[in-house]
């Protein structure tokens, strides 16, 4: 399959279906949609980020390799879709620790940007809070950043500060 071709058909469901089940467990052909990505002209690059999700799904192991990337890179986007799409991916794997520092500073700085949406603080924040069960001196630092954020926030971003630092409360009992 052409995936440049298909993804310049359409940016719907059934397509990204579709082009996630001729990825398959493909690693050659999972780079082709990264060199998407990273390569090619809006609409492209959006339309391909949509597939982290639908590939991680199915094949995680896929997007292992492209971890370190998508962390020193995500920052670069001007694109949110393609931000969100890349911090949703990272939010769900184990971060390496040498990049971890790197993440966290990246995420914090989405949080406290008057220009990030809603769903790019939501995914940062998730990023933290998961590197924060390793490193539990992040905890502070992240409820204070949510308490600031709070009363400028959605809805959607109240749900998940609400639910990390239930979290975080939770861990503390455990201790």
């Amino acid at each position: 399959m052409n995936f440049t071709a298909q993804l310049a058909i359409e940016h719907s469901r059934s397509n990204t279906d579709l082009i996630t089940k001729a990825i398959g467990s493909s690693s050659k052909k999972f780079k082709e949609i990264v060199d998407i990505i990273y390569n090619e002209q809006a609409p492209l690059p959006q339309r391909a980020s949509w597939l982290l999700a639908a590939v991680n799904e199915k094949h995680p192991e896929l997007l292992n390799q492209y971890i370190p990337l998508f962390i020193t890179t995500v920052h670069k986007f001007k694109i949110d879709g393609i931000k969100r799409n890349m911090l949703s991916a990272l939010s769900q794997h184990t971060i390496p620790e040498e990049l971890q520092g790197q993440i966290v500073n990246t995420c914090f700085e989405f949080l406290l940007s008057s220009d990030e949406t809603v769903a790019v603080k939501v995914f940062a924040m998730q990023i933290i809070a998961n590197i924060a069960k390793e490193h539990p001196e992040l905890q502070d630092e992240l409820k204070a950043v949510i308490e600031d954020q709070l009363p400028k926030s959605s809805a959607a971003f109240h749900a998940r500060a609400k639910r990390i630092l239930k979290g975080f409360r939770q861990n503390l009992k455990k201790v």
